[in-house]
């Protein structure tokens, strides 16, 4: 297998380190020559590094883009030109027009295309979405979701782009559908054209979700919580923990009563995340199946983004009518 790595900054030089272990042979491009430098920890002959990826795209059997979303179509479309299947961060793009026009290519080219949507190879979202259909909390009520902390903004996209839509694909995942509706609020504390503090409110039909995401909280936090009229799952992404809480309300007569039962402890595979997608990519260039976050989930977490600035701009509900997106 031969691969292409397009960008190693921040995030791409863990793309470098994991594909490392998985592919026989790398190829790694960069625009930057000097980000090139620390393929020379991983071994990488010099005649496999380019500042233009045009060069390698004849000799590679996929290509993996990890670049800002502003340039994510322009690659991809050279990538589809020549009949690759193509990896590409999220968010799939800059916006869901340009997002479908990749989806679309890439079904005209029969290549694979999928988006780097990474919570849904963290092992927990499956044990999660497990425990879900199999009814162990019941009827799901509402959720909720914290991405947050210190960091650096990003250049290409706000925050909700960045950060929210990595919750708003998970439960679009564990609830097998994309919300109906939204309601949301952003800020731009810093100052920049890019939104900074994101905080939405997602509807799956009865289910309510609310998503905060945000580059200033002190505290970094990573978790969901499943809230469902039988028990609650709490899932910390960091310390790979995920307890189910056997609490509920019950009526008792006139009144209702709150029922502590239970806290369990549900195990966790060791699996880490971005090896898991990487490798499901690689997986899926062998044996042409469709990825589990594929073109379509890439545009559906973005079209939830539009709707949430839509929403802050206009400070009302939007409908999401999926019929005709």
């Amino acid at each position: 297998m031969k691969v292409l790595l397009i960008g190693i900054g921040r995030w791409g030089k863990n793309h470098l380190k994991a594909l490392t272990s998985l592919v026989d042979e790398l190829y790694v491009v960069d625009s930057d020559p000097n980000q090139l430098k620390v393929c020379q920890e991983f071994s990488i002959p010099s005649d496999h590094l380019s500042t233009d990826y045009r060069d390698f795209l004849d000799r590679v059997d996929g290509v993996d883009v990890v670049t800002p979303a502003d340039n994510h179509l322009a690659i991809c479309r050279d990538c589809f030109k020549k009949r690759k299947d193509v990896f590409v961060e999220k968010p799939i793009a800059l916006t869901s027009i340009e997002a479908k026009e990749m989806i679309s290519q890439a079904e005209e080219k029969g290549v694979i295309l999928q988006v780097g949507h990474i919570y849904r190879y963290h092992p927990a979202s499956s044990k999660i979405k497990s425990l879900i259909e199999d009814g162990r909390v019941g009827k799901v009520q509402y959720s909720y979701g914290h991405f947050m902390g210190f960091k650096r903004p990003r250049t290409d996209v706000g925050v909700t782009q960045t950060d929210a839509i990595h919750y708003f694909d998970l439960f679009n995942y564990l609830f097998n559908e994309p919300p109906q509706a939204v309601r949301a609020i952003v800020r731009h504390y810093l100052n920049l054209p890019l939104d900074d503090t994101s905080i939405s409110v997602l509807e799956y039909g009865e289910k309510v979700v609310f998503v905060e995401a945000g580059y200033m909280p002190p505290e970094k936090r990573r978790d969901i919580s499943i809230v469902g009229d039988r028990a609650s799952l709490y899932c910390d992404f960091q310390k790979k923990s995920l307890h189910l809480y056997e609490n509920r309300h019950e009526r008792q007569g006139e009144r209702w009563v709150a029922l502590e039962g239970e806290v369990n402890e549900i195990p966790i595979g060791p699996e880490e995340p971005l090896r898991q997608e990487l490798k499901a990519f690689l997986d899926s260039i062998r044996d042409r199946s469709r990825p589990l976050a594929d073109g379509r989930a890439g545009y559906e977490a973005l079209k939830i983004v539009e709707a949430c600035y839509e929403s802050s701009r206009s400070g009302g509900r939007i409908e999401i009518d999926w019929k005709r997106v």
